[in-house]
């Protein structure tokens, strides 16, 4: 073993603690808590211990600074992120997840007392769950913290991740509730055309009008709450039935759509295209840049938060739909969840910009939760054109190419809809 390197045992009001000295690439000797006996530490594995640090040496590992986690988070945000070419809104994220949730809990320990005590970081979790932060956002919060701590080690700051030592809370299923049913649908479709005949106090139809256009189109694409506000009218193909989806109104700001997969093209139906066309009617933003639904007056783009709370609830409220909704992503969840109930899981993924099937199954389930007749309308989809004699298949003899065509092909001019009228794109 190389001068100056040993393992110490040490006892003291904690009990038996193991310690390792060695000297580092600097020629500075370092004395290093490594663990309790208590905790299952031995000489042994703190000899092991010790022998890894010495091949640390000699790549280059020098005394480790005392950093808490607080000050290290402040270099992290200065010098890591800002040359990571993040969104925007991304970066956002981090640092309000770093300065609202993690400093305020774990800010003041040592960067080394939280590599050495996971515990902490099961703290952590334990802090979030009790102040009502669902078992999603405390994972994300924890994605961040461990690629914190992958920057520290690459610092030389940490010799290991404590956040792979600890298990993450368990995602529960999204409530089923969150999916409209049909009634409930027509109810709030209904609602919005009363409250633009007879609009409330301090309220206008033209805005009870442009919310149930949103509302419809966001049922009859899945678009998520950015895709559908950040749509340009440059984007739908009125007479083609199809949109794209380009960018993303996120924070204020257009942005790329969230990953490769979100960028897609969409068929869309009659009811979605006459919202569509009813928007392109009615608004005084018509040019290919315009977004879609957009400030009746002034052509900028809505306020997501604004909408949900002054012209979405109260539609709810009125189409007693009282169950537990969160507007936007209640309509995303509806809109996929009736698509899951009578299309094939690759479809689903497909319209919803998925970039795995495993979140798309989330819907599969929901649908098969909420539409228990789905598999029988599958099935008689499926097997339509079959006979049934003495028990054996037979196809109907009448059945010609020209039966077996979608009765949608070929169709490039919907009813109702004047050429005059199309956006270009």
């Amino acid at each position: 073993m190389p001068r100056g390197a040993a393992v110490i045992e040490y006892r003291g009001k904690r009990g038996v603690v193991f310690r390792i000295k060695y000297v580092d690439a600097d020629g500075q000797q370092v004395m290093e808590t490594v663990g309790r006996a208590a905790d299952g530490w031995t000489e042994r594995k703190a000899e092991r211990e010790l022998g890894h640090r010495l091949h640390q040496v000699e790549q280059g590992r020098r005394k480790p600074v005392k950093l808490t986690f607080g000050g290290f988070s402040d270099r992290f945000l200065d010098e890591h992120l800002p040359g990571r070419n993040l969104k925007r809104s991304t970066a956002i994220d981090y640092t309000h997840t770093i300065r609202q949730h993690l400093v305020p809990v774990i800010g003041d320990h040592p960067l080394g007392e939280l590599e050495r005590r996971p515990e902490l970081i099961e703290g952590y979790i334990a802090t979030k769950i009790s102040e009502g932060l669902s078992a999603k956002t405390i994972r994300n919060h924890l994605t961040l913290l461990g690629r914190m701590f992958k920057v520290a080690m690459r610092w030389n700051l940490a010799q290991r991740n404590p956040v792979a030592l600890v298990d993450p809370p368990r995602a529960l299923e999204e409530p089923d509730t969150e999916v409209l049913t049909e009634p409930e649908i027509a109810r709030l479709l209904t609602a919005y055309r009363q409250l633009e005949l007879d609009p409330p106090e301090d309220t206008e139809a033209v805005w009870w009008a442009t919310t149930r256009r949103v509302v419809t189109v966001a049922l009859g694409t899945g678009l998520r709450r950015g895709e559908l506000l950040g749509l340009r009218w440059q984007d739908v193909a009125l007479l083609d039935g199809r949109l794209s989806v380009r960018q993303a109104w996120v924070r204020n700001e257009m942005t790329s759509p969230k990953s490769k997969a979100s960028r897609r093209t969409l068929g869309i139906g009659a009811r979605t295209l006459e919202a569509l066309q009813e928007q392109w009617q009615a608004s005084r933003y018509r040019t290919d840049d315009d977004v879609v639904f957009c400030h009746p007056a002034l052509g900028t783009p809505l306020d997501p938060s604004k909408l949900s709370s002054g012209y979405m609830r109260p539609a709810l409220a009125k189409a007693a739909i009282t169950k537990r909704f969160r507007t936007w992503h209640g309509l995303r969840h509806t809109a996929l969840t009736h698509e899951a109930a009578v299309n094939p899981q690759a479809y689903v993924q497909m319209r919803a910009g998925h970039a795995q099937g495993s979140i798309t199954e989330r819907y599969i389930h929901a649908a098969q939760v909420a539409f228990p007749g789905a598999v029988e309308a599958g099935e008689s989809r499926i097997f339509s054109s079959v006979g049934v004699e003495k028990g054996v298949e037979t196809a109907a003899l009448g059945d010609t190419p020209e039966t077996e065509k979608s009765p949608l092909a070929g169709s490039s001019q919907l009813p109702g809809l004047d050429s005059n009228q199309q956006p270009s794109g």
